[in-house]
């Protein structure tokens, strides 16, 4: 028996070429006729032809070959494998040319967000209908070869309800049929309307669209150096323009910025972004048609800090896409990590020039050692974080954090062991080497060899093929009378494979905190050891290593000093490692308190903590950083003492609350964050600075915290201070905070980004009251456990309360919970189900706790209709 559904060995070369598909779409009565005509090349002699179809009504196959009329044709659906084997009248050879023609009824689905899809209808509007084709959902729609590498040309003509603003495909607007670019009324049924479309450039499959629904539009243009204007449309859903200038503008800028910085100009004459409401995604490229969840895709006053530095992502992440996934288009998913690791790449690069650099550097750390959906964690659990897979049972598993987190790491070790010109060649010669075509991980790997001369075999295989990561153990000596600093780096690895091909980016720091500018390098490290020398340098203050988490994995410092650590966090120019060096020292307390709650916590760390608070030279983003105390180690080890690190934490934070409140009062108050702002990210910084400062405040949890939860509650006009302080409220023994969370409710639940915000908040309690509140809100009319947002926001933030999660009733409501939602949103299921990754290693009450839940939900959950996670439940049970 095969360990996963889908094989790397199951995706064979197809033995024809698709060239051009003719499609009609009609939608009638919830469902959507299909009439398609598949025009193909045979690659090598033929008998019988396969089409991929799920879940389809087929109302007749036809045949045809080049100069000939089309005959029925026999064939066979085997429903089991989402298959029709069509037989060929007549052996057909390699060269020849032959059209099918199929007729079929496709059933968008409520639930099954993938090929077409109910979304959220507008008031008064006939019913929404938004497609989802990564991976394998154009066959969901009609028969077709769902293959990355069958890239055709396409006419699609739509038929719908003529009360629809929008009838929406891939490609140009056919002038012929509509002379204003717009559906016309049918000549012999004008309550009805089409339009139709030509897709001269071939596309994959996975990237088709097709939506029927109600809009408003904005428009703009840009105009690239070349003199070509590119046409921008924004659909937004209806009365809600204004939410569209801020993205439009992100839009523009993006679009510039990608041009200078990517060489890439895009090819179409319109670019459209969409807004769709219910999505297992944030956004999907669909080749000139960009469609965004509706919470991202617009900027109001409902609209967080997060939702801002997301909506910067997804805009620049989902254009890249034209050219890193549309353009070149990955050869099967198990090359998915081309299309996204580097276009996370570039994103991220869009987001450090818009925002503090610094920061955003933080931001992506956090997301790589996030305890649960972080690769790092994944891997430390032992079943997955190989790049490129070994298998799936659905595509949709590929979309994770080793595609989206580390993936993008491996590109930017890529960049700093070739150098950003090196670099830039290499990938514009892979991007004009593939252009219009398909290509794998090799092909991408030998443009960076040609051009570079290097051989990346190592750094390949390991970085991309095996599960685990590097640990360096890195050391240091200054010679006085030599006036030489010798480095030693040594080697090991996490998981089963080789070492790795590893970028270590350092510095030696003088005592005027200046680098030492001899020593600011890349060491490459290749193997078990490797030596570093530098001569005729002054005895460094301290060694900065690892610079911005150079590498993805563990650096282990075996010559630092406490004191030099210290002295890091004060003098250290790199911020990023000045960061690093805090949460060093604080993670010596909290490992301390992992092993032993009752251990003292040194006043020193007090100190320093003191210190940072009172600097007013750092930045409120940065400092927030430094003041923001985790539950999570950066001692790997201490992954799966999840109650132990909770509490640790609240110790550390009661013990600052306590020593530090007058402080933490003084700089929350001048932190000013109600003034009116003039953009939308104007005093994120501030807002994230106040936000930590709070959490730690209202640990004290007395009337005068509770009050300054309150009173920033009622002040604030940003929606992230709000949520920030009904946060901290809903974590305290504040009298009144059911009454607060009520009227907050009352207030936020018609919008759709405080409502989901007020969800988390409710998951995200600490009180024993919680579960109890989640049935609550399960039962009220606004909640529908369908809808991703919804599903996500409450249930997500549990797996993550380690106070409340790991006990008899937590685990009981997990395995209960995964049970229901399954049904309704097997994404969101699934990825609730790996806080459970760790059971192997938990301790030894509640290992059995939670084998229990794994076997209550295996027993519950269908395998042949929810293969993902069954799966995945049984890979944690081995």
């Amino acid at each position: 028996m095969k360990k996963f559904k889908y094989m790397r060995d199951d995706f064979k070369p197809l033995p024809v070429k698709l060239e051009h598909m003719d499609i009609n779409l009609n939608f009638i009565n919830g469902k959507v006729e299909g009439a398609n005509i598949l025009h193909i090349t045979v690659l090598e002699p033929l008998e019988s032809v396969c089409l991929n179809a799920q879940e389809l009504e087929i109302k007749g196959i036809w045949f045809k070959v080049q100069g000939s009329e089309f005959t029925v044709a026999e064939y066979d659906y085997v429903t089991e494998q989402n298959m029709i084997s069509i037989n060929l009248p007549e052996p057909i050879n390699a060269g020849q040319t032959f059209s099918i023609k199929t007729e079929t009824i496709c059933t968008p689905s409520a639930t099954t967000l993938d090929g077409l899809y109910l979304d959220t209808t507008p008031p008064e509007c006939p019913q929404q209908y938004m497609s989802q084709c990564q991976q394998w959902g154009f066959q969901r729609i009609m028969p077709v070869f769902d293959d990355c590498t069958a890239k055709c040309t396409m006419t699609t003509t739509i038929e719908a309800d003529s009360a629809y603003t929008h009838l929406i495909s891939n490609g140009n607007i056919d002038k012929a049929t509509n002379p204003d670019g717009k559906p016309v009324p049918l000549k012999n049924n004008p309550t009805r309307q089409s339009i139709t479309y030509h897709n001269p450039v071939p596309m994959a499959p996975y990237l088709f669209i097709v939506a029927a629904g109600t809009w408003d539009v904005i428009e703009d243009e840009v105009q690239y150096p070349s003199g070509k204007t590119v046409k921008l449309e924004y659909l937004v859903p209806p009365g809600r323009k204004q939410g569209a200038i801020v993205p439009m503008q992100i839009l523009k800028d993006s679009v510039i910025w990608q041009n200078k910085t990517q060489d890439y100009e895009y090819k179409h004459d319109t670019y459209r972004t969409i807004c769709m409401e219910k999505s297992n995604f944030g956004g999907m490229e669909n080749v000139g048609n960009t469609t965004i969840i509706t919470s991202a895709a617009l900027v109001d006053e409902w609209t967080n800090d997060r939702r801002i530095e997301y909506a910067h992502g997804v805009i620049v992440h989902e254009f890249e896409h034209n050219q890193c996934g549309s353009d070149v288009t990955m050869e099967t998913p198990f090359d998915m990590w081309l299309n996204e690791g580097f276009t996370v790449d570039v994103e991220r690069q869009f987001l450090m020039s818009v925002f503090d650099p610094d920061c955003t550097r933080l931001s992506e750390l956090d997301s790589l050692r996030a305890p649960i959906g972080g690769p790092m964690a994944i891997e430390d659990a032992g079943h997955m974080g190989n790049i490129v897979r070994e298998g799936f049972n659905h595509p949709d598993e590929v979309v994770d954090g080793v595609t989206y987190v580390k993936a993008p790491e491996v590109i930017r070790m890529l960049k700093l062991i070739l150098g950003t010109e090196t670099f830039r060649k290499a990938k514009n010669l892979y991007f004009e080497r593939f252009n219009g075509s398909n290509a794998n991980t090799d092909d991408f790997f030998n443009a960076f060899e040609e051009v570079s001369g290097r051989d990346l075999s190592l750094f390949k295989k390991e970085w991309l093929y095996t599960i685990g990561y590097p640990i360096i153990t890195a050391s240091y000596t200054y010679n006085n009378s030599a006036r030489t600093m010798e480095m030693e780096f040594k080697q090991t690895r996490t998981g089963k494979g080789g070492l790795f091909h590893v970028p270590v980016e350092i510095a030696a720091v003088d005592g005027n905190g200046k680098d030492i500018p001899s020593t600011s390098k890349i060491i490459e490290i290749t193997g078990a050891t490797t030596n570093a020398t530098f001569e005729d340098i002054d005895e460094p203050s301290f060694v900065s290593l690892n610079r911005n988490s150079s590498f993805y994995g563990i650096l282990i410092d075996k010559t630092t000093t406490r004191e030099q650590l210290v002295n890091q966090v004060r003098n250290d120019p790199n911020n990023y490692n000045r960061v690093e060096a805090m949460r060093r020292i604080t993670d010596i307390e909290r490992i301390k308190l992992i092993n032993n709650i009752n251990s003292d916590i040194s006043d020193e760390w007090i100190d320093i903590y003191t210190s940072i608070l009172r600097d007013e030279s750092l930045q409120p983003g940065l400092k927030a950083y430094f003041l923001r105390i985790d539950e999570q180690s950066l001692d790997r080890q201490y992954l799966p003492s999840y109650r132990e690190r909770y509490v640790a934490r609240i110790r550390l934070l009661k013990t600052v609350s306590d020593a530090c409140m007058d402080d933490l009062l003084d700089i929350f108050n001048k932190t000013d964050t109600y003034a009116p702002a003039q953009s939308a990210d104007d005093g994120l910084d501030s807002r994230r600075l106040k936000a930590v400062l709070l959490r730690t405040i209202i640990e004290a949890d007395t009337p005068a915290a509770h009050k300054t939860a309150e009173d920033h509650f009622k002040k604030a006009w940003n929606i992230s201070d709000r949520v920030s302080a009904i946060s901290c409220i809903n974590l305290s023994s504040h009298p009144e905070r059911q009454n607060i969370l009520d009227a907050t409710f009352t207030e936020w639940k018609q919008h759709l980004n405080a409502y989901m915000a007020y969800l988390s908040v409710i998951g995200s309690g600490s009180n024993s009251d919680t579960f109890d509140m989640i049935r609550a809100e399960e039962t009220r009319p606004e909640f529908n456990i369908q809808h991703p947002g919804h599903n996500r926001s409450l249930y997500m933030p549990l797996t993550t309360n380690n106070k409340l999660l790991w006990s008899k009733q937590g685990l009981d409501w997990l395995a209960e919970t995964v049970t229901k939602l399954t049904l309704g949103n097997e994404n969101t299921a699934l990825r609730m189900v790996d806080c459970l990754q760790q059971v192997e290693k938990l301790a030894s009450d509640l290992k059995p706790l939670a084998i229990t839940a794994l076997q209550t939900m295996r027993d519950n959950i269908d395998p042949d209709k929810y293969p993902s996670i069954s799966g995945r439940i049984k890979t944690y049970l081995r």
